[in-house]
């Protein structure tokens, strides 16, 4: 999978959570900047960021590494 759907997927599921970009990055330990790049598919993250935003999401990892069209497009 791309950087772009993993990041769309991403965005898309902490946006259905009503999460804020800023909340979500504090509870992963990176900056706003930083998973904002994530999001927009400009950077990758570390397998650790990725298991981070997997559990502060409550889904698979599997969900944000390998979405479905439908969770890229929500």
């Amino acid at each position: 999978m791309t950087r772009r759907a993993n990041g769309e997927a991403i965005r898309a599921i902490r946006e259905a959570l009503g999460i804020r970009q800023d909340a979500m990055a504090a509870r992963v330990g990176i900056t706003k900047s930083q998973l904002s790049k994530v999001e927009h598919g400009a950077n990758g993250a570390s397998p650790e960021v990725m298991r981070k935003l997997a559990d502060e999401l409550s889904v698979t990892l599997d969900a944000i590494t390998y979405p479905a069209p439908a969770a890229v497009t929500a």
